[in-house]
């Protein structure tokens, strides 16, 4: 590496100075230097499925008794982390306030929109409906209602999995990865936004958990040091001025 090219680079405690090194993992979890994500993804799996057994009772005591009214206007207000407004300017502001790290501007957003359009086109596999539609007459699987259905039925029936979440959860894993020292209010923040979307009567448990197993996906994509990865690493290079890792 030349000497113009070395004294372009952050400091050596910097998340890209580190994400060059494959022996020393950056900031976060990075999936290529550690295995926490998968099994990140197969908890969030797991506790999807067996979270099926309690979505209805759950739903009813959020939907018909309103169990955690006192706090409904605080989700309100937190919930838009899950939105891609948010997710936008937080990312525009790295991009143009984020000093050493202003580059990763680019893959944060993708790692929180592309969690959200993943779950935007299962979606369209799996009718399921919304508990604020459901009876509460049937068991889980009556909750359910059909494959393949694309939009016919519209929202209505696009409870699993949760869009929210999702974009919550791959915001979170991108902040988390970039910013390490606010993991806990990245992390607290989207189990807020999944409360939510559980307490208004728009999705159960396991539609939140699932969308949090996609996010893992999506996040080990575009974090990783896979293609994609690597793909972002050489547009993060050239905003910072430097040589990505060959």
């Amino acid at each position: 590496m030349s000497t113009d090219v070395k004294s372009n680079a952050p400091p050596a405690n910097d998340v890209y100075t580190e994400r060059t090194n494959a022996d020393s993992p950056s900031c976060g979890f990075y999936p290529g230097s550690t295995p926490r994500p998968w099994a990140i993804f197969g908890l969030f799996l797991l506790a999807g499925i067996l979270a099926l057994a309690i979505d209805v009772p759950l739903s009813r005591a959020m939907v018909k008794e309103d169990s955690v009214k006192s706090l409904h206007r605080l989700l309100q207000m937190i919930e838009p982390f899950g939105q891609a407004p948010a997710v936008i300017a937080v990312s525009l502001a790295v991009l143009l306030c984020g000093g050493t790290r202003r580059g990763a501007g680019y893959r944060i957003a993708a790692g929180a929109l592309l969690s959200g359009l993943a779950v935007d086109l299962l979606k369209l596999c799996v009718a399921r409906v919304r508990p604020r539609h459901f009876d509460f007459q049937g068991s889980v699987f009556d909750t359910f209602s059909g494959l393949l259905p694309g939009s016919e039925g519209g929202s209505h029936v696009q409870s699993w999995p949760s869009g929210h979440t999702a974009t919550a959860v791959g915001f979170c894993l991108a902040l988390s990865a970039v910013f390490p020292q606010g993991r806990w209010l990245f992390r607290v923040l989207a189990a807020v936004v999944a409360l939510q979307r559980i307490e208004s009567g728009a999705h159960y448990l396991s539609d939140t958990l699932f969308a949090a197993g996609v996010a893992c996906v999506v996040h080990i994509l575009v974090f990783g040091r896979g293609p994609v990865g690597r793909w972002f690493d050489r547009i993060e290079a050239r905003r910072m001025g430097f040589q990505a890792r060959a």
